[in-house]
């Protein structure tokens, strides 16, 4: 169960607040950016969830919130208070918040999100989140795949014009009326006797394939100009 620390009454309006708008204003700026689906995207075209697990990077956080909006997606975010702010944002466009992180309920998070993927659900995470390193894959990706048996799709962004923020991820925002490509990668399937040499090997697949993921869907962005 998802367990929020207990605020004030402001705090509590701020929150209310922060849902409310933040999802509008994400909406608002989001109709300057032409986002287009590469044909490698096709099962994401709808807002019929596909259940499995669907990794990206934490850059790429911004537009896939708000491409992946109201298909009812499981992902996790920090139970911190600011973790707060950005759960009522996600939880306005349709997400399914699930509070924790890898320093304070990370493992009751992660089971949490497993349950969900295994009853149909589709459990969207950012493997190299909420600290890093930039382009890392952390177990809990793999570990997901392995206990549900559903397929690993990893999906990136690709930006025409962007900020980069000077974090630890490098950050994305899409700059107006720029164009963004959405690709998808082959799903891959990890076994439920796979030890940890298959699961490190599956998790430098993993990892190759998204940072060709992102190269490819920038190149085509910008090809696209």
């Amino acid at each position: 169960m998802n367990r929020v620390a207990r605020h004030s009454i402001w705090q509590r309006l701020l929150f209310w607040l922060t849902g409310a708008i933040g999802g509008l204003l994400i909406g608002l700026y989001y109709l300057t950016i032409r986002v287009r689906n590469d044909a490698s995207a096709s099962q994401f075209i709808t807002n019929v969830p596909t259940p499995g697990i669907y990794p990206f990077w934490h850059s790429h956080q911004l537009t896939a919130v708000w491409h992946l909006r109201r298909r009812g997606s499981g992902i996790i975010i920090s139970a911190s208070r600011d973790g707060e702010y950005i759960a009522r944002v996600a939880q306005s466009l349709g997400f399914l918040p699930i509070r924790g992180s890898s320093s304070r309920g990370g493992a009751t998070a992660l089971m949490e999100l497993i349950r969900f993927v295994e009853s149909g659900g589709e459990g969207g995470i950012t493997p190299d989140g909420p600290r890093g390193p930039r382009y890392s894959i952390g177990p809990g990706v793999l570990a997901m795949a392995r206990a549900t048996g559903r397929p690993v799709t990893p999906f990136a962004f690709g930006l025409s014009r962007f900020w980069e923020l000077p974090s630890w991820d490098r950050f994305r925002i899409p700059k107006p009326f720029s164009r963004a490509v959405f690709m998808a990668g082959e799903p891959i399937h990890v076994p439920p006797d796979a030890d940890e040499a298959a699961m490190a090997a599956l998790g430098e697949k993993l990892r190759e394939e998204m940072l060709r993921l992102e190269g490819a869907a920038d190149e085509r962005a910008t090809d696209d100009y």
